[in-house]
């Protein structure tokens, strides 16, 4: 079954954001990496280890790269300051308490880590509906977002959490936010 005319571009255009913001050499931690992870096959080979974190994957190891099925809306499942880098493209509007997945990243996250940050703005809720209603994107995808941000909302979140340095930006025209956040 191939995916919505969308994802895999939608997917591409925040992949190529986040890269040139990429802490390489090593533990990158991918939250909500999805299967099977195009993202984490492409840093991989950079990286000394990979973790992707997931509620809809199984537990594997493959190379460098270790899957966890784990419930984003809980505590993640890894040691206190074990990343040097960790994403969350296109996750935190899923999620019912946004700010408590931030902290599990900043808790996880290495002193001088870098958390990076995916979202749809405000501005693109209509448009990834009637993306949605016409088959473009998954309909249960969008179905899901708890949440849009502002990025004055996102720098909020990120300075309540503790990061020191935060960088947000609109990218896509506006319909997207990008976020880097350094501990």
């Amino acid at each position: 079954m191939y995916p919505p005319f969308f994802e895999p571009l939608f997917q591409r255009l925040r992949i190529q954001k986040v890269l040139p913001h990429m802490k390489w050499g090593g533990v990158h931690v991918d939250v909500g990496c999805d299967e099977p992870s195009v993202f984490l096959n492409e840093v991989a080979p950079k990286m000394e280890r990979c973790i992707g974190l997931d509620i809809v994957i199984k537990n594997k190891k493959i190379g460098n790269i270790t899957y966890m099925k784990q419930d984003l809306q809980k505590r993640i499942a890894l040691k206190d300051k074990i990343a040097d880098t960790v994403t969350m493209m296109a996750v935190l509007e899923h999620m019912k308490y946004p700010e408590d997945i931030v902290k599990e990243c900043y808790r996880i996250l290495k002193k001088d880590g870098v958390l990076l940050i995916t979202v749809p703005s405000p501005k693109n809720e209509p448009l990834l509906e009637l993306f949605s209603k016409i088959g473009l994107v998954r309909h249960e995808m969008i179905e899901q977002h708890e949440n849009y941000f502002t990025p004055e909302s996102l720098q909020t979140i990120c300075k309540k959490v503790g990061f020191s340095s935060i960088q947000v930006e609109l990218f896509e025209f506006g319909l997207n936010t990008f976020v880097k956040a350094v501990k």
